[in-house]
This record gives structure tokens, sequence and C-alpha cells, in this order.
């Protein structure tokens, strides 16, 4: 026969937490979920900026282009395909819309024009933050919108800010040929001179 081993109340009590909470475990990873990480306050990098855990949501395309199309707004209607041809004096064979409409590609012979509505608010911290990390390559153009500057590290890439919405303009070519910067910003700024003649 075996003996019963008997255990204190206090090494009883252990016993039972142990085996509650191992079943838990064991319950949570049959139902094929997982215990929830805690939130940690503490400061996150993120892309080289420390944010608290408050402020430290990365918007990414999918989360943009989820903002734009619940309040009805869609790069391609914001700027037409026939207001691009209308800037460059030459029809655009294609606009299509991508990320759920944030992002406009127009199409023309062997250039490609993105244009991304990056949502009706937080723009100005965006702007803000991106002018400061580029530091000498931002290159800023007065008097266009509330603000406006070129990535130079990106293509001769225009952000755009107007209210607190921010919006980017990107020319390239489809066969990868380098092209004239001052030819790209000059397209870049017509378009967006365009854009801010329709908006409020």
């Amino acid at each position: 026969m075996f003996k019963k081993i008997k255990f204190s109340p206090t090494r009883t009590g252990r016993v039972g937490m142990m085996l509650a909470f191992s079943g838990i475990v064991l319950l949570a990873a049959a139902c094929g979920g997982s215990v929830p990480p805690t939130t940690n306050p503490a400061a996150i990098p993120v892309n080289g900026v420390v944010a608290t855990a408050a402020s430290a949501v990365v918007p990414t395309l999918e989360s943009v282009a989820t903002s734009v199309a619940s309040k009805g707004l869609e790069a391609c209607s914001l700027l037409t395909k026939d207001e691009v041809s209308k800037v460059l004096a030459t029809p655009v064979d294609t606009a299509v819309s991508s990320g759920l409409g944030g992002v406009c590609s127009y199409t023309l012979k062997n250039l490609k024009i993105d244009f991304t509505f990056a949502g009706p608010t937080g723009g100005a911290s965006a702007m803000a933050t991106t002018l400061k990390n580029l530091g000498a390559a931002a290159l800023v153009v007065p008097g266009l919108g509330d603000q406006a500057f070129y990535n130079t590290n990106s293509a001769n890439t225009l952000l755009l800010l107007k209210g607190d919405a921010e919006y980017m303009f990107s020319v390239s070519d489809t066969t990868f040929q380098p092209l004239d910067p001052a030819m790209v910003q000059a397209t870049e700024k017509a378009l967006a001179v365009q854009l801010l003649s329709k908006l409020p």
C-alpha cells in the first residue's frame, strides 16, 4: 500500500494554486489562445524615435487606408486622372487605386506617379517628425500649403501638409531610369498646386 503524503495547509494552498494556474494555461493552449502581454508604459523606440506606449501607434498603410475609406475619401477622387492629365499636358493611361483608396497610382508612357492621402488627421505631427529626422536632406518649399518639403533621400518625394492632412507625391520611371530631379520636383509641385486648388 502507498503511504499518504500530508502537506501542510500552506503547501496545500500553493499546490492548489499551481494546479489551477497550469489548468488555465493548458485550457488557453487547447483553445488556440494565448495570454495577452501586459502593457508596458516604458519608452518604445519607433524608427529611431523614442515614444511612450500611449503614443507609439505606428501608422501602417492598412491603418491609414482604413481611416481614409471610413471617411469616404479616396486619393483617386481627390486628384482625378483627368486632372493629372491636365497638369502633365499628356493623357494619363491608367489611374489605379490601392490601399483601400489611400493611394492612387497614375501611369503614362514610362512614368508612374504615386499620390498618397495619408489620412485627414495627424499630418502635422508626422510631418514635423519626418522633417526633423531628414535634417539637411529635406528641401523646404515655401508658400505651398501649410507646409511642404521634398525628401531628397527618397527620389525627391514631395510631402504636403494642408490643415492636419498629409499628402505625398512621388514620380518614378517604370524602366528604372534615373529622372532629372528638377523635372520630378516641378511635376510634383504642379500636382500639389492642382490638389490645393480643390481643397477648402
